[in-house]
């Protein structure tokens, strides 16, 4: 998602929170969600008082959102499984969401799907991606590439002999797309939709609309918290960032 932001918003100040003591985020209740999400929030913007905040992770974007955005003066914009563009792309008319255990046993995602009116005729079918999810935070799927095929096969080909109709699936978790090259090469015939694009333009569409975009070229900070009993640590932050082409300057913060 930095990256993409980058590329579309170039003259934009990012300021990235990997909140890696909250991973993850989709075995928490809805409550202990919405807490976690306004907590951070509400640091955010005293620390830098941002112009706009993203929260950039399916389960609290489709869980806790809309109830959070009333509580908050700063504008929020969340990420969401891109329904409409699988939509458009399927052949088969059978759709895969790739999500965390708490996306796809939530209410609220039939909801989000429900709310755009997409021919009936459209299938999804939502799939409880949380061991993919888990081999991205502590950089499983850069160390160890044998685990990582087999945990993605183990979960997905048991789906696909069930549905073989899946010809889309929403990469419904921003961790998910750093799999994607090893979904893509797995299962070509699949399409794999990752939503960092669309995000970023809608982002400098509020901007450009507000009135809010910078002329000068802007700058990158990383901060993160850390889970040393969970080896959720800076310099393992630094070796994901390393291979993803971003800087590895990483800030220790503590949010209480």
């Amino acid at each position: 998602m930095v990256r993409v932001l980058r590329k579309v918003l170039p003259n934009e100040n990012i300021v990235y929170l990997a909140d890696r003591v909250s991973f993850p985020y989709g075995t928490k209740t809805h409550d202990e969600l919405k807490e976690n999400i306004l907590s951070r929030i509400n640091w955010l913007k005293k620390k830098y008082n941002p112009k706009l905040i993203l929260i950039a992770s399916n389960t609290p974007s489709i869980q806790a959102l809309d109830e959070i955005k009333p509580l908050v003066t700063t504008p929020l914009i969340g990420v969401y499984p891109p329904v409409e563009k699988a939509a458009a792309v399927t052949n088969t008319k059978f759709i895969g969401i790739l999500a965390t255990k708490g996306t796809v046993e939530s209410p609220e995602i039939d909801r989000f799907i429900l709310k755009k009116n997409l021919p009936k005729v459209i299938k999804f079918i939502k799939i409880d991606a949380s061991n993919l999810v888990s081999l991205v935070e502590p950089g499983t799927f850069q160390q160890d590439k044998k685990t990582t095929e087999e945990v993605i096969k183990k979960t997905l080909n048991l789906v696909l002999e069930l549905n073989p109709n899946i010809d889309v699936m929403t990469l419904s978790s921003t961790h998910l797309p750093f799999l994607k090259d090893y979904l893509e090469r797995l299962y070509p015939n699949t399409t794999f939709l990752d939503p960092a694009e669309d995000v970023s333009q809608e982002i400098k569409k509020f901007l450009k609309e507000k009135n809010l975009l910078n002329n000068t070229k802007g700058k990158l900070s990383i901060i993160t918290t850390v889970d040393k009993k969970r080896n959720l640590t800076i310099d393992g932050l630094k070796e994901i960032l390393l291979k993803l082409d971003l800087q590895t300057e990483v800030s220790e913060v503590n949010i209480i």
